[in-house]
């Protein structure tokens, strides 16, 4: 019986220690949330994927509620993105041609937190928070988001003490290997960021540009001609647009797929004629292709390559 009452107080207390490492922790993600929408800041950071690692500056400044950034490489080909209120602005100087379209969301940029739905986290992914180390010179606390099954990478990450702003995210395998990392280098928050900081090196007028013919459509779930016979544990379509192939004519369907953190794209397209299987993997994101029924169906994610198949092969036109 005392062998029975300790194993009941030893489960209790680590549920009970679960228990409260996931509330600290969506506290947390709600925090990096909030700060991803709500801080102005000026940094350096790098991404690294492989062995291919990028230098960039990402500058951010919160103007009447809307999110104004400016993102652009400093090695490599020259390279900018500027978000405005509505749209996005790509500069491609060494090809002499740019690409504008209208922004999905007005309300976030780099680093955001991907989570769409914080509240179901916790079914598919255990969270833990750990001690404070050193980011960027600047105190952080680190979070764990490990994943219960093989459906899905996990993420560590660590968020400034301060002001909860994102400072270094890393997409890890089932073996906790780095797949994928963004690390600011240097970062200054709270700054009195001028507009001109914001203004492209290069001229709008140098370049030859591009546009979407229309902003993609929203249209209900339940209106697509096409559906999912099952889907891998944990996901489900939270979204369908209507879009504009990007800088061409032709429409596509682009269905969004997420387990509340991890998001997968599938896009649909007509095609004249058939096109082969294939799996492509680029650095953390997994690509899956196949025909179906005159369309060429392309799913893309930074998840598992088991996953982008199983949703690629999932998919069918409604009857």
């Amino acid at each position: 019986m005392k062998l029975a009452g300790h194993l009941l107080i030893a489960f209790s207390l680590l549920w009970l220690s679960y228990a409260w490492a996931d509330e600290q922790s969506l506290a947390l993600l709600k925090r990096m949330n909030q700060a991803a929408g709500n801080l102005d800041f000026d940094g350096v950071f790098l991404h690294v994927n492989g062995n291919n690692i990028e230098t960039l500056r990402v500058i951010r400044k919160i103007q009447n509620g809307k999110v104004l950034e400016r993102l652009y490489s400093l090695n490599g080909n020259p390279r900018e993105v500027i978000r405005d209120a509505e749209r996005v602005w790509c500069f491609m100087p060494e090809r002499k041609m740019g690409h504008v379209g209208m922004r999905a969301d007005k309300q976030t940029g780099f680093p955001g937190f991907m989570a769409s739905n914080l509240d179901k986290l916790t079914e598919n992914y255990i969270l833990s928070t750990g001690d404070f180390e050193r980011v960027a010179d600047r105190n952080a606390v680190h979070i764990q988001i490990l994943p219960r099954d093989a459906y899905r990478y996990g993420y560590e990450m660590w968020a400034d003490k301060e002001t909860g702003l994102l400072l270094k995210s890393v997409l890890v395998d089932q073996q906790k290997n780095a797949i994928e990392q963004y690390m600011f280098a240097i970062v200054n928050i709270g700054l009195n960021i001028p507009d001109s900081d914001l203004q492209p090196m290069t001229s709008k007028d140098e370049l030859e540009w591009h546009n979407d013919k229309k902003p993609p459509e929203m249209i209900p779930v339940g209106d697509s001609p096409w559906q999912f016979n099952s889907l891998p544990a944990g996901y489900d379509l939270i979204n369908v647009l209507q879009r504009a192939m990007p800088m061409g004519e032709q429409q596509l369907e682009h269905m969004i797929l997420s387990d509340g953190l991890a998001g997968v794209s599938v896009f649909i397209e007509k095609i004249n004629k058939p096109s082969d299987v294939s799996m492509e993997k680029m650095g953390a994101v997994n690509a899956y292709s196949r025909s179906v029924d005159g369309n060429l169906i392309t799913v893309v994610g930074e998840v598992p390559a088991a996953v982008v198949k199983l949703i690629g092969e999932a998919l069918t036109r409604k009857h």
